[in-house]
């Protein structure tokens, strides 16, 4: 199973009335109701378009909606990938995994609507005017919700995402060593010579020479092996 990570850093990143604003349109152009909820099942946003029908089945039986919910989060989950669902009482809804760096950090939740053809199964009667939608039709909002959610993704730390990911804490080096210095310890993570580094940094071959000894000296140590397992040690 993917690892499962909040959606509260997400959200700072994105910024929360934006996602919730994004949300709103969505769900009222569609047509259908919409929440993103944490791999923990807590909801992130306020329900956007709520169907009325799914307010009061969960005012009144919500162990039995909440399980439901919970079912299809874990699904999700341990797939990696949207899942289509049909719930207890014939609705039918999707979780799309919000997907950041190959981890799920929540799971938007999309339903109010019955498809084509399980709406024969719907459990509600006419009393609510409950959109009728087909499965293809269900899957393509599923699909360009996932493309929504890669869109907003881009936007967030475009420098961090070109860095491996052993220097995402690369700030405990700050108290140490230069910028410039820290930047050649990226490169040499990397793998980069001093060669490749100069030219990456545009400097002379001398003076990476210069900074990688001064490197190893803050840092006391021998090679730049030991600085390589270093920055992986603190990440």
């Amino acid at each position: 199973m993917l690892k499962k990570v909040v959606t509260e850093d997400w959200l700072k990143s994105i910024g929360k009335e934006k996602v919730q604003a994004l949300q709103d349109s969505f769900a009222a152009l569609f047509n259908i109701s919409l929440c993103l909820f944490s791999t923990e099942g807590k909801a992130q946003t306020v329900w956007s378009n709520s169907s009325l029908f799914c307010h009061y089945m969960f005012t009144n039986h919500r162990s039995r909606c909440i399980q439901e919910r919970r079912k299809a989060i874990d699904y999700t989950l341990n797939k990696g990938q949207t899942g289509i669902f049909n719930c207890y009482m014939g609705l039918t809804f999707f979780c799309v995994p919000l997907m950041v760096d190959g981890k799920i950090k929540g799971i938007f939740y999309g339903g109010g609507f019955c498809s084509e053809e399980n709406k024969n199964a719907f459990r509600g009667g006419t009393t609510y005017d409950i959109p009728i939608l087909e499965t293809k039709k269900i899957q393509e909002l599923a699909n360009f919700m996932g493309i929504l959610i890669d869109l907003l993704d881009q936007k967030i730390n475009t420098e961090e995402k070109k860095d491996p990911d052993t220097f995402k804490n690369i700030i405990f080096l700050q108290k140490k060593l230069s910028p410039r210095e820290i930047d050649i310890v990226k490169l040499i993570t990397e793998g980069l010579s001093n060669k490749e580094i100069a030219s990456e940094l545009n400097i002379s071959d001398k003076t990476v020479k210069t900074h990688v000894s001064n490197i190893l000296r803050k840092l006391e140590m021998k090679d730049r092996t030991q600085i390589i397992i270093f920055c992986q040690q603190i990440n």
